[in-house]
């Protein structure tokens, strides 16, 4: 008998959800009390989130599939056991959030397919996310049918003296003193380049990573399909002893980056903030192209989109105003989503 597909929807838990209404946080509640306008917007993204969140549940309750939620800051997912038939233990992964939602995900599922949700379009680019709130019943559809494209993402691996450390990068990795105020130093090697420098920091880049951070610095936009990577430092110091080659440059498969950190702090930041491998002095990076096991991304073609597929945003909330009605069903599915969201801490 076949089995029910095994989802796992991952979802954020919003600013206004962590710090007011969990944490209490003093100073924001006082400026809600007053009335602040950006306390109040804060409020009414929690409501389009939330009722982002809600939506996909009851979407997926009314399918013939397993459902399980988990917040992202707290995911973890077993790899397959040998002995098993190498079977994973989900079959179709939903983000719903932004950009930080999916790579967190997709840095804890491997190679399970992934569907982002843009929990809200108005405020969120969510380039990774190929659904919204009101385009997720139909191209869960399509997912569970096989009939959404299927997007490629490779990554990048992070060795620190000799060993893999971390998960590897979807995005990109910043390597910077712990300080953004403090110049980094180290000792860049790519090739047979070899030069020292200061800057903020060095960004690597994958090629879905290229339209972010390391594309503000100057770098170039590459087909999220591609093989290549890139690097940039971030702001340079160019001065009467410098004399600098190894200004950025994108790089092909079989290519490393090498690099000394030559400070007593510092660290490599995986996908943002939240992954961080803490270096000391004379430690030694090495960050090469991952290609077995891609992150595989539904609804997406080539590279970031200009709006989500459907073209229709979620609904923006006025100041003030009470949120849209919740679909059938709702109090249930909101049972569940609290459950999982006190569960999870």
């Amino acid at each position: 008998m076949p089995t029910r597909p095994q989802i796992l929807v991952v979802f954020k838990k919003d600013a206004y959800r962590q710090y007011v209404r969990e944490q209490q946080d003093a100073r924001l509640i006082r400026l809600l009390r007053r009335g602040h306008p950006d306390v109040l917007e804060m409020r009414a993204s929690q409501a389009i989130h939330e009722d982002s969140l809600e939506a996909a549940v009851t979407a997926l309750r009314g399918l013939p599939v397993d459902v399980d939620l988990a917040f992202r800051a707290t995911l973890r997912v077993p790899r397959p056991r040998p002995g098993r038939g190498g079977r994973r233990r989900y079959d179709l992964v939903v983000s719903v959030g932004g950009d930080g939602t999916f790579l967190q995900a997709a840095r804890s599922v491997g190679g399970t397919p992934i569907l982002g949700v843009n929990s809200n379009p108005s405020r969120s680019e969510a380039v990774f996310c190929a659904a919204n709130r009101r385009t997720f019943p139909r191209l869960i559809r399509l997912a569970l049918a096989g009939r959404l494209p299927v997007l490629q993402l490779f990554r990048l691996e992070v060795r620190l003296n000799g060993r893999p450390v971390g998960t590897p990068a979807v995005n990109d990795v910043l390597i910077a003193h712990e300080d953004p105020a403090t110049m980094s130093r180290y000792r860049l090697h790519i090739g047979s380049v070899e030069e020292f420098q200061k800057s903020s920091g060095l960004w690597i880049a994958t090629a879905a990573g290229s339209s972010s951070a390391v594309l503000a610095a100057g770098g170039v936009r590459l087909s999220w399909a591609s093989r290549r990577f890139q690097y940039r430092p971030r702001e340079l110091y160019r001065g009467r002893l410098s004399h600098h080659r190894l200004r950025g440059g994108v790089l092909g498969p079989g290519k490393t980056v090498r690099l000394t950190w030559l400070m007593r702090r510092g660290g490599a930041f995986i996908d943002g903030p939240h992954v961080r491998i803490p270096l000391r002095f004379a430690d030694q990076i090495e960050i090469r192209p991952l290609y077995r096991e891609p992150v595989r991304v539904l609804g997406k073609r080539k590279g970031p989109a200009r709006a989500a597929l459907g073209n229709s945003a979620a609904p923006r909330h006025s100041k003030g105003k009470s949120a849209p009605r919740r679909p059938q069903d709702g109090g249930r599915n909101m049972q569940a989503i609290r459950h999982a969201q006190d569960r999870n801490g």
